[in-house]
């Protein structure tokens, strides 16, 4: 199996984010509700994420020795006080490459990032709480389920419960 690299977002990503942002198939796992966009509002939704920010960190998931991304993942609300952040958005784009551990591989990557670069303490994200397969990687990364969040998002029509995943940094020094 090819390994992943995460690189910068750049604007001429905004083919792939927008193709991603429009797959409805996509958003069936995700915590926020799917909704089409135009190209004009993923062109300043990209050109925000592209700017320099101490807020937040978006990487594109890249098959290594690939520039052409399969996914996206991000780390927002950096809280450089409490020194934690909010694992945002980690997903595959493509579904022919889904399910081949290339999640798991970006969130590694992304920790490592956070933990010892950003020196922060604690990151933390939601999960839809049917998403096993969200929930076992997150678990193997050492993330504990620290609460469930019941009727938290909206998808569908229906009311859905969340799962709350958290990793401090003392754990993710004693996984590795």
């Amino acid at each position: 199996m090819p390994s992943v690299t995460l690189r910068s977002i750049e604007l001429s990503d905004v083919v792939y984010t927008h193709k991603w942002h429009s797959d409805p198939e996509l958003y069936q796992t995700l915590v926020g509700p799917y909704r089409h966009v135009s190209l004009e509002v993923e062109q300043a939704w990209i050109g925000d994420r592209v700017a320099n920010s101490n807020e937040e960190v978006n990487r594109m998931i890249c098959l290594e020795g690939q520039e052409a991304p399969i996914g996206l993942i991000s780390v927002r609300e950096i809280d450089w006080m409490a020194r934690k952040a909010h694992l945002t958005g980690i997903f595959i784009g493509d579904a022919q490459h889904r399910g081949k551990g290339y999640g798991y591989q970006a969130l590694c990557q992304m920790m490592q990032f956070c933990f010892e670069t950003l020196e922060l303490n604690r990151i933390w994200t939601h999960i839809l709480d049917d998403n096993q397969a969200s929930i076992h990687i997150f678990e193997k990364c050492g993330y504990e389920i620290e609460g469930h969040l019941r009727q938290h998002t909206y998808k569908d029509g229906q009311f859905r419960d969340v799962v709350l995943v958290g990793l401090l940094a003392e754990d993710y020094v004693s996984n590795q």
